[in-house]
């Protein structure tokens, strides 16, 4: 599968190797999840690390309201190989399962 870039104004969201993780990145730093593809779902796991250690940062409500919608458009709808677009569902799960 593709590494896919997201590019607006403020902010970049990105795959990682074999689609595994998550890059988002703004103005405030750059958050890392963990995710994969279960057939037409993403899984994202909260809370993703932040920052150049990787340390685990659960994310503030400001935080939430700003990050999971972008990352829900970026993922919900992948075009492959720059011509198929395809429909995800898209699932935030924290320790406890679904959260958001």
């Amino acid at each position: 599968m593709p590494t896919e870039f997201a590019k607006m104004r403020d902010f970049k969201v990105r795959l990682t190797s074999k689609n595994e993780g998550l890059c988002y990145l703004d103005a405030e730093g750059i958050y890392r999840f963990d995710c994969h593809l279960d057939g037409n779902r993403w899984l994202v796991s909260l809370p993703p690390s932040k920052g150049e250690h990787y340390e685990r940062h659960p994310l503030s409500p400001e935080e939430q309201r700003r990050i999971i919608p972008r990352i829900e458009t970026f993922l919900a709808r992948i075009w492959w190989f720059g011509v198929w677009p395809v429909r995800y569902e898209v699932t935030f799960l924290d320790q406890a399962g679904p959260s958001i």
